[in-house]
């Protein structure tokens, strides 16, 4: 109990130290959440199962090589450029298209 106590009080002190503004940002930002992917910057599921939203606010969705949309589940795992410029990888190693719904 007096760990947790001593760990949560110098978490809470660190922003008031000089010069411990990177430290506290490499503390808390594992802990922050991002759906931005660079560089298309996608938000997943803005507009409902498997529409996404684009850095522009347009729906986008993933298409396969055969134009088959990606299922909506299978959405959150695309790495984004990893065959190219615009191509995509789905969490299978498959190559990933975006594109309008």
């Amino acid at each position: 109990m007096k760990t947790q106590t001593l760990i949560i009080s110098i978490a809470a002190s660190l922003p008031f130290l000089t010069g411990c503004a990177a430290l506290d940002q490499a503390l808390t930002q594992p802990y922050q959440q991002t759906y931005y992917q660079q560089p298309g910057y996608i938000t997943p599921n803005a507009y409902g199962p498997g529409v996404n939203s684009d850095q522009y606010g347009r729906p986008q969705t993933y298409y396969l090589q055969d134009g088959q949309q990606l299922s909506p589940i299978f959405q959150g795992g695309v790495q984004q450029n990893a065959y190219g410029p615009g191509v995509g990888m789905d969490q299978f190693g498959r190559p990933v298209h975006s594109g309008p719904p």
